[in-house]
């Protein structure tokens, strides 16, 4: 039986969800590791495609990163429990031990000739290093930084500092911003740091619209 042009669009739209949707799925497999860290995936993808967007990258780009952005932290599935759910400070010999969580997130997704896939293991390899070369793993600086990690970099930070978590209270949205601000030209990209700052209202509704979701999850159990 002859497939039409409109049955073939249709199944090609099907397995780009199911494509779409799998990703997403592999994504939270690293939350089931941090469970203190709800929300944290989604919440970076949305700060990751706002700042994106304040940059002008075209959208076929931004989409990308949508989904791989996600994918930052998978990693963690490699790092043992102990480590990840320890309340007090880590170990120096801890400390190497969770940022491996980027070689294996790099080594989970290489190979790949997928846009979303090859931009995961760059995000996943590279949301740690540091615009002065003090980050980790590689020491990368500068521009030598993928733009997707450069991006990622700032969201995730940002939402580390204003998340509450088992070892640590959050931030203030302010406080975050200004600590972010402050680590302009060292930690963080100056350009990404501006376009950050330039959604930064969108940013605080996406905080907002996330905390009020959890607020009422957790309420709903309790």
């Amino acid at each position: 039986m002859k497939t039409n042009s409109k049955d073939k669009a249709l199944q090609i739209m099907q397995v780009r969800e199911a494509y779409e949707d799998m990703l997403v799925r592999i994504a939270i497999t690293a939350e089931y590791k941090d469970p203190g860290a709800g929300g944290h995936i989604s919440r970076v993808s949305d700060y990751s495609t706002a700042i994106a967007r304040s940059l002008g990258i075209p959208e076929d780009e931004v989409e990308v990163l949508r989904y791989a952005s996600m994918m930052h932290d998978i990693g963690k599935i490699g790092i043992p429990d102990i480590i990840l759910e320890k309340a007090t400070s880590l170990s120096p010999e801890e400390r190497k031990k969770i940022e491996e969580h980027t070689i294996i997130g790099g080594r989970i997704f290489e190979g790949s000739t997928s846009p979303i896939v090859m931009a995961s293991a760059q995000i996943a390899l590279t949301h740690h290093e540091r615009y002065d070369g003090t980050g980790y793993p590689k020491g990368l600086k500068g521009e030598d930084i993928p733009l997707y990690g450069r991006i990622v970099s700032v969201a995730d930070y940002f939402d580390a500092f204003v998340s509450e978590r088992h070892y640590k209270k959050a931030w203030s949205f302010d406080d975050a911003l200004a600590d972010i601000s402050k680590k302009t030209g060292s930690s963080f990209d100056p350009r990404i740091v501006s376009a950050f700052l330039g959604v930064k209202e969108t940013i605080r509704q996406i905080l907002d619209a996330n905390n009020a979701i959890m607020d009422f999850v957790k309420n709903g159990k309790n």
